[in-house]
């Protein structure tokens, strides 16, 4: 009984700091090297909405606007996927700073 109580506590405040550190990443967020903007609107669960301003080193402005990413809470890092080929079409890092890290796949066609 004590065991059950015990895991359910630690369940819940488990839950509670993953919904704590959730709050923290809503809002805007900047790439090194002023080369754009994220902007996280909402997440829900393991989902991210978000906006995507920025220019990559070779290549034309990119612009995603009402996008969705798969975000892990735990790795503070998001995947966004143009489809089932390309399931890893950028890959966001969010550090402690502010800043985000964005990596694109070869597969990515923006």
């Amino acid at each position: 009984m004590k065991r059950t109580i015990a895991i359910s506590v630690i369940f819940t405040l488990a839950l509670m700091s993953s919904a704590a550190f959730a709050a923290d990443m809503i809002g805007r967020h900047n790439l090194p090297n002023n080369r754009g903007v994220v902007t996280v609107k909402e997440i829900v669960g393991n989902k991210m909405s978000l906006d995507i301003i920025y220019a990559p080193v070779k290549g034309n402005l990119v612009v995603l606007t009402d996008v969705y990413a798969d975000y892990d809470s735990r790795t503070q890092k998001a995947v966004y996927s143009e489809d089932r080929f390309c399931t890893d079409a950028l890959k966001l890092t969010f550090q402690n700073n502010g800043r985000v890290v964005i990596n694109e796949a070869a597969c990515a066609v923006f």
